[in-house]
């Protein structure tokens, strides 16, 4: 039977907590980090792990490490007060790591065409490119409506980041290790209130998220946080062939990534449900595409 995963959005998603969640039902991050390595950002990160609580749940949390800036006379290097993560062991250099012009290594701000090179490079299956393609044309695409600009023009920091990046291509990477046919999604929670980013103060959803979330199925929670980063819209926008109660499937895991903010009211998890699918065909829609524009 078609290996399915359903992603169980209570608390929102990002794409770190999506990660966490597939290694919480067995993904293998040190695979991830080497085929992505591999493929042209050998050196420009890590992926750290942690077990964690929230309100009593256990749960990875997972993190992209980044190389520390250099110190300057005017900003000292301190102590980071984070929790201390595992690392994955570092795989076997591959090609040149990725280093746009003008920006400081392990930050860049890079665009489409950049990410899309390193995707062609991955040494897996076509269908994990495709899925990986996907989620990165939708979020440049929906940037590119913010900004009144195009898909390919679009260089900014919540493509750009490296840990933007590897989180899309291991949100793909992931499925294919994990052997998983289709993708489903429950509703989408939407906060309010306001985040800062690369370009200052913006609404939430922040306006990237909300164009991604148009012909998905959300409900509003009177909270004033971000619960649905751009990534995480976009990796549901991708990936999902159905957004709304789970399919009829033969439960086999289940799995628990940990978003940054321990909050009272509400445990920040994303949980995902990994089994065997039963039952008639159930898909509702294709996963989006750029071919296919986002409904005005």
């Amino acid at each position: 039977m078609p290996l399915h995963l359903h992603i169980d959005p209570f608390a929102g998603i990002a794409g770190d907590m999506f990660l966490g969640a597939l290694a919480d039902v067995g993904l293998d991050l040190a695979e991830v980090q080497r085929l992505i390595e591999r493929a042209g950002m050998a050196g420009q990160f890590s992926l750290g792990t942690q077990k964690v609580m929230r309100h009593g749940i256990g749960a990875i949390d997972l993190k992209v490490k980044t190389p520390e800036p250099a110190a300057t006379p005017a900003v000292a290097a301190s102590p980071s007060p984070t929790p201390v993560f595992t690392p994955v062991a570092p795989a076997a250099l591959g090609p040149a790591p990725l280093s746009p012009a003008g920006h400081a290594h392990g930050h860049a701000h890079v665009g489409r065409v950049e990410i899309l090179a390193i995707i062609a490079r991955l040494d897996i299956a076509p269908r994990a490119r495709e899925r990986a393609t996907r989620i990165v044309d939708l979020l440049a695409q929906a940037e590119a409506l913010v900004h009144r600009s195009t898909p390919d023009e679009v260089h900014f920091h919540e493509v750009g980041a490296v840990d933007s990046i590897v989180d899309m291509l291991g949100a793909a990477i992931g499925l294919e290790l994990l052997g998983v046919d289709t993708v489903s999604s429950g509703p989408l929670p939407i906060g309010r209130g306001f985040v800062r980013c690369a370009h200052g103060k913006m609404p939430l959803p922040a306006p990237a998220t909300a164009y991604l979330l148009r012909g998905l199925a959300t409900f509003g929670v009177d909270r004033t946080v971000e619960m649905v980063t751009p990534t995480g819209a976009a990796i549901v926008a991708g990936l999902a062939e159905s957004v709304g109660p789970p399919p009829p499937m033969l439960l086999r895991s289940v799995g628990y990534g940990a978003g940054d903010r321990n909050d009272a009211d509400v445990p920040n998890l994303l949980r995902v449900f990994l089994g065997e699918r039963t039952g008639p065909a159930w898909v509702s829609r294709p996963p989006a595409t750029v071919s296919t524009p986002l409904p005005a």
